[in-house]
């Protein structure tokens, strides 16, 4: 069997003392590092185990129990100091009151009469203090003698700390330590050293970045948290629908509301749309405004909530169309997290602003996106989303099954209006990019994409799509 030097040493002492902990082992000049790296060694070749356990530490004194020390004495003495040859009332100002009566009874050296406080034979003959003395002989590093009574009490608490346990195996009792060569063979070739590598995950999301920017797109800006106005109102979504409820989206306490100064008369044209948009949905009459919940801040569940803001800023009367936009970045929902859901997501939005844009020009951007990203096939199906009209999900083949990435279409005139002044054309689409690259890095949890294994991440070849 081989092993470094350290596991050995550390075995050596296995050997003798069967169980040890890790402190001990410091305590003979061990360094922690090279103990816990020994350690590991060892259970992975089943020669020690390592269990975790609760050691008392000590005792140390609340702030109630600061203050008895401060002051000298307990309440309970405190009370019996007073009462002397006189009753006292206990009616009368006594410091921590309860509990000096309390206390002072349980230890019989007080009987209540009538409201007054009578001094036992045991409580006139009380010299010391048995409070205030544990807490000095704690404070001066000592142990008192009925620490659970000063538990009990509030006054001290029990210092308890984790310590690692090493207990030699059966095999390592059995194994002769002459047996032992050192692991290292300093005639043997050195392995590769472990080179710089960029996370996958990180390295899709640029190349998807660098594809958009080919395309012609610029880059969207947007900010984590943005009012509903954004988010929901300016997308047509229904004032009713339950993607605006707690379980589905993260509202915040601080701030509560932005001002929605900047929107001028657009809120009120959102507000309008929601009330007589002329469609089923128009409900909620003037809740899009400052009022309602128009103003109330989440975090985007959605990067369309960057498209609605980056709508809202365009010129449509001084800028050239068409104009081409693109975002990638980080949503929140409040999922349940699995292998397939995470509370916090990566899409890629995509808008074009153009006056002879049609749906025949959506699928062209999008399919040349995942030709450039390496899928062969993908396909868009009807759906429905509250702002986009027609709207179809759009789905890539992966091992044979057809998996949906999000959802596309033509930004509704309700949406578009109120925005930019007057109806044109606008293409949108907002697909969930960590799936993109969850399909591609052929993972089994979407967990794996946030995961720092480095073993699997060494293993983890560098991804370029064919092009």
């Amino acid at each position: 069997m081989r092993l470094t030097k350290q596991a050995e040493n550390l075995l050596s002492v296995l050997k003798q003392e069967s169980e040890v902990t890790v402190s001990e082992l410091e305590d003979d000049g061990m360094d922690q590092s090279m103990i816990n790296r020994a350690a590991l060694e060892l259970e992975e070749k089943d020669l020690c185990t390592i269990e975790s356990s609760e050691v008392e530490k000590g005792y140390t004194l609340t702030s109630e129990g600061r203050e008895i020390l401060e002051r000298g004495v307990s309440p309970e003495k405190e009370l019996v100091e007073e009462a002397g040859d006189q009753p006292v009332s206990t009616s009368d100002d006594i410091w921590h009151k309860p509990v000096a009566l309390g206390q002072a009874r349980e230890r019989g050296w007080i009987d209540l009469k009538e409201g007054d406080v009578f001094l036992t034979e045991e409580g006139a003959n009380l010299e010391e203090d048995p409070v205030f003395q544990g807490l000095k002989r704690l404070k001066d590093g000592g142990e008192p003698e009925d620490p659970e009574t000063l538990i009990e009490r509030g006054l001290v608490e029990k210092e308890v700390a984790t310590e690692k346990v090493l207990e030699a195996t059966e095999k390592a009792e059995e194994l002769d330590l002459d047996s032992i060569e050192e692991r290292f063979n300093v005639e043997s070739r050195a392995d590769t050293p472990r080179t710089g590598k960029k996370h996958f995950y990180k390295n899709v999301i640029d190349e998807a970045k660098g594809i958009w920017l080919e395309m012609g797109f610029q880059e969207m800006q947007g900010e984590f948290v943005v009012p509903s106005l954004l988010n929901f109102d300016a997308l047509f979504t229904p004032q009713d629908h339950p993607a605006r409820e707690l379980q589905d989206t993260f509202f915040l306490e601080k701030p509560a509301r932005s001002s929605l100064e900047e929107f001028g008369e657009k809120v009120e044209k959102i507000g309008k749309v929601h009330e007589d948009g002329g469609t089923p949905n128009g409900r909620g009459g003037g809740m899009a405004g400052a009022g309602g919940r128009g103003p109330g801040n989440v975090l985007r569940t959605h990067t369309t909530a960057v498209s609605a803001e980056t709508l809202h800023r365009i010129d449509i009367e001084d800028e050239e169309l068409p104009k081409k936009y693109f975002k990638i970045a980080r949503n929140f929902r409040n999922e349940t997290v699995d292998a397939t859901h995470l509370p916090e997501f990566i899409q890629t939005e995509g808008i074009v602003v153009g006056e002879d844009l049609n749906f025949r020009n959506l699928k062209g951007y999008i399919s040349k996106f995942f030709e450039r990203m390496g899928y062969d096939e993908f396909r868009l199906i009807p759906s429905y989303y509250p702002y986009t009209e027609m709207s179809v999900e759009v789905q890539v083949k992966h091992d044979g099954e057809w998996v949906g990435l999000g959802g596309a279409g033509m930004f509704r005139p309700e949406v578009v209006k109120p925005l930019l002044g007057r109806e044109v054309p606008v293409l949108a689409w907002g697909l969930g990019f960590g799936r993109i690259a969850f399909l591609q890095m052929g993972l089994d949890d979407i967990r794996d994409l946030y995961r720092n294994d480095i073993e699997n991440l060494e293993k983890t070849p560098v991804w370029r799509p064919e092009r």
